[in-house]
């Protein structure tokens, strides 16, 4: 009778592989091409990729990102999307004509990362890249559209020479990694643009580096305010098209027409105002969502820098309510906490601090409480799920309840309300 199997030949669930990528590189985050492309290079996912568009900036690529999709696939297109960081589930990061991938394709794409890997090793994200770039090929997708991480020159997704590449906002976040500066910022922001190729820009303030940078990698460059621009809900291409933009996705006019001019630049889509109305049923969960309920309203917004932030609040003050207004927060502890907590001081009435005791960049609710105290509203903490409990207990009608900070804060709101049946209006 032959030996049973080991044990630790037994196929890895999903979340088995998962851990098994969290623990497995000694850094979080490491910088640098050259493993990652190394892997690559054995997986043949360097020759002959697919139709590539690029997305870097500070605040806005998913909203890009995501209105991409939409047009590529209403327009017939096979398109691959890989986004990052997920809210609730590590398939949200890569998805087939908008449908999330199945475990089983997930799991195909880890495995034959193992094997060619050999004695490299990955981080978390650069696996997770590979593996949205490996299931793209297996899948025969028309256009693969990549979410940069962390910068751009440096990240992960900058191994395949992008056809088309958008810069969005530039702000400071990731400055330990990034540059303490939007000028250093830019600089690796731009690093996804190629020669020859467009790259739309939507900073309407663009630092001088990102232009200069640009201007030699020899990109063919197409700015806000300059080639294209937003005025109110029109937008006007660099062919001096003029398009109505739909104004009730939650999504910045800016970032819906950064991914319009890219889509007309691209020559992928016929780009008219029937394509643009089709946008309007676009929706990005956790950027700017809400939920109408028959009493109250609910925000969700993974505003965590200051540029965020900063949209977050003159949404709230361009839709005011006519109650009180509850913000419910959690965020990372390398973020300047104190720099964004002051573009709030008026924005809120009471803050709810969430424990994310399980996560260990996050910031505690007791140093939260610290920078909060002097502007004077009442402060509670704890963990989502009583501290919303505590919430509907107070609520009244015409009450506003903001969920916002880190993606591990919104992604814990989104996955109560949904195992609560939290019902209610999304717009």
């Amino acid at each position: 009778m032959g030996a049973l199997p080991s044990l630790s030949m037994a196929p890895l669930s999903l979340s088995e592989w998962l851990e098994r990528l969290e623990s497995q590189h000694p850094v979080e985050i490491e910088l640098g091409l050259d493993r990652v492309s190394d892997v690559a290079q054995n997986l043949g996912l360097l020759s002959s990729p697919p139709t590539t568009l690029t997305v870097a900036g500070t605040n806005g690529k998913g909203s890009v990102v995501t209105v991409l999709s939409a047009a590529l696939v209403h327009s017939g297109k096979r398109v691959g999307r890989y986004t990052s960081p997920h809210l609730n589930r590590f398939n949200e990061r890569i998805c087939i004509d908008d449908v999330e991938i199945q475990d089983a394709e997930l799991i195909a794409a880890f495995e034959a990362i193992e094997d060619a890997r050999a004695a490299i090793s990955l981080t978390y994200f650069e696996v997770a890249t590979l593996a949205a770039l490996w299931i793209f090929r297996e899948r025969n997708v028309d256009v693969q559209l990549l979410e940069v991480g962390l910068g751009g020159r440096l990240d992960a997704v900058n191994i395949i020479d992008a056809d088309l590449s958008v810069v969005t906002s530039i702000g400071l976040d990731h400055t330990d990694w990034l540059g303490d500066s939007r000028e250093l910022i830019a600089i690796e922001k731009a690093g996804v643009a190629r020669p020859g190729q467009p790259c739309v820009v939507a900073d309407p303030d663009p630092p001088n580096s990102l232009i200069s940078t640009l201007d030699a990698l020899g990109a063919t460059t197409f700015f806000i305010n300059r080639e294209w621009r937003v005025v109110g809900g029109e937008m006007q291409t660099s062919s001096h098209r003029r398009y109505q933009l739909p104004d009730n996705t939650g999504l910045l006019p800016a970032n819906m027409g950064a991914a319009i001019q890219a889509l007309e630049v691209s020559g992928l889509v016929k780009v008219d105002q029937s394509l643009v109305n089709h946008l309007a049923s676009v929706r990005l969960t956790g950027r700017l969502s809400r939920i109408q309920t028959e009493d109250f309203e609910v925000v969700l917004d993974v505003a965590h820098n200051v540029e965020s932030v900063s949209q977050l609040v003159q949404f709230l003050k361009d839709h005011p309510v006519s109650g009180k207004t509850a913000a419910v927060f959690g965020v990372m502890g390398d973020k300047p906490i104190h720099d964004m907590l002051i573009l709030c001081e008026s924005a809120f009435d009471e803050w709810h601090l969430i424990d994310l005791c399980d996560v260990p960049r996050a910031m505690s609710t007791d140093r939260l409480t610290e920078f909060l105290k002097p502007m004077g509203a009442p402060i509670h903490q704890g963990a989502f799920a009583d501290l919303w409990q505590s919430l509907m207990t107070r609520v009244t009608t015409g009450d506003r309840v903001v969920v916002f900070g880190s993606f591990f804060s919104v992604g814990e709101a989104t996955a109560y309300l949904a195992a609560h049946h939290y019902d209610g209006e999304q717009h």
